[in-house]
């Protein structure tokens, strides 16, 4: 019987056997040493585009004059399925900040205190965390956007909010007027066990500017673009689907080396692929559900008005321009009553949320701040079908800043 493998088949290089990794630069454009991230992806389509130019030289013969070199760049997006860990760093690429995870432990029985209306903090609900006589629990001090879960794992209570920050001696979250009498049965005290949790998780967007080099290993060599920012974030989620991520960058040049500048490189993450059946969380509209099933949700981030700075001397980028960073969701479910019109023809603005996580319970709430609802549509398409109501929230910042946060949710301990 003849064993072993036969050689010589594949045609060309596989994408099985390519593998591509990435790690944040230290200086704009220079391809970082230290330890680099393998991907986890379904597919990837970074390319080179140069720019060119043939002059309108006159000659005896007519023909197109020679073909020059007038400027390159490199674009492409990265597309995977979401699971906990993977895109982190480029969420904080688009986002133009660090994570940050705080997470407070109870050693005694603590009593949580809810204002909904707080007219010592300018009428904002708050919440102060004490044992019934004065504060025991303090918070970061000025402490800005985030999301904040408060957490009794004796009794199983639990609710989730994006707060807009603390107050300049950490004694008090604050949180949009009447933002948390929908996720509380009654808005006042509520007791934790000792050994509960309040966490504060937050990537909010910011003004730090992030690029990246992605490299990719093909017939022995690699393919290196540097000088990458990412330039939109798109997260799907739909019934009948995984969710999806798709990573678009814009970048400055690629080069192509036999030279390894990376030290290590970690493997890919194997956190589960997550799913839209048993893990996704719900979406909330200005603290309430949707009466309707959830059909999709599309979480839209992007860069308005960022660009590449060029100049004389050198292919490739000079510098980058991050723009503005601007936030949209839309979101589509069966139509069961008016609620997201009215707020729509008030011109309500609130939180809109998403949440999802993977069969190991780690995950993420995906949260515009200050959303507002626009072009709410119902149409009736057609005979023996459900209404689907489409509507588009636009992020607003906050008083101060602050537009869109992600909180990485993760299992009782």
């Amino acid at each position: 019987m003849a064993t072993g493998a036969t050689t010589g088949y594949a045609a060309g290089e596989q994408t099985n056997t390519s593998p591509v990794d990435y790690a944040q630069e230290i200086t704009y454009d220079t391809p970082p040493g230290g330890t680099y991230q393998r991907l986890r992806m379904t597919g990837e389509s970074l390319a080179v585009q140069d720019s060119t130019s043939a002059p309108d030289e006159i000659t005896s013969v007519p023909e197109v004059a020679e073909t020059i070199l007038t400027g390159r760049s490199t674009s492409g997006s990265i597309n995977g399925v979401l699971s906990y860990g993977t895109y982190d760093d480029f969420f904080a690429g688009i986002l133009g900040a660090d994570w940050s995870d705080l997470e407070f432990t109870t050693t005694s029985t603590l009593i949580i205190t809810l204002n909904d209306n707080d007219s010592s903090y300018g009428g904002y609900a708050t919440m102060w965390a004490n044992d019934g006589k004065e504060a025991v629990l303090t918070f970061p001090k000025s402490m800005g956007p985030c999301l904040v879960t408060a957490t009794d794992k004796t009794t199983g209570f639990t609710f989730t909010a994006p707060c807009m920050g603390s107050d300049q001696n950490g004694y008090a979250l604050k949180f949009e007027k009447n933002a948390l009498s929908p996720l509380m049965s009654a808005v006042g005290k509520n007791t934790l066990s000792p050994g509960s949790t309040i966490t504060i998780q937050s990537l909010t967007n910011g003004a730090m500017g992030k690029t990246f080099t992605i490299r990719k290993k093909v017939a022995g060599q690699w393919q290196v673009y540097s000088g990458l920012m990412v330039n939109q974030v798109q997260i799907q989620l739909q019934k009948g689907q995984p969710p999806t991520v798709q990573i678009d960058f814009i970048g400055s040049d690629m080069t192509i080396t036999s030279v390894d500048v990376s030290s290590a490189v970690n493997a890919a993450t194997t956190s589960p692929l997550m799913d839209v059946v048993s893990g996704f969380l719900g979406c909330s509209i200005f603290g309430s559900k949707p009466a309707g099933c959830i059909q999709s949700a599309t979480i839209t981030l992007a860069r308005d008005g960022s660009a590449q700075d060029t100049g004389m001397g050198h292919v490739g980028a000079c510098g980058v321009q991050f723009g503005s960073f601007k936030a949209s969701m839309d979101i589509e479910y069966f139509f069961k009553d008016y609620t997201e019109f009215l707020a729509w023809q008030s011109g309500q603005k609130g939180p809109v949320s998403v949440g999802i996580q993977g069969s190991d319970g780690y995950g993420y709430q995906f949260v515009i701040y200050n959303g507002r609802i626009f072009n709410p549509k119902n149409p009736i398409s057609g005979k023996n079908a459900t209404i689907v109501t489409t509507i588009s929230v636009t992020g607003n910042p906050l008083p101060g800043g602050g537009t869109f946060g992600i909180a990485r949710i993760m299992p009782p301990s």
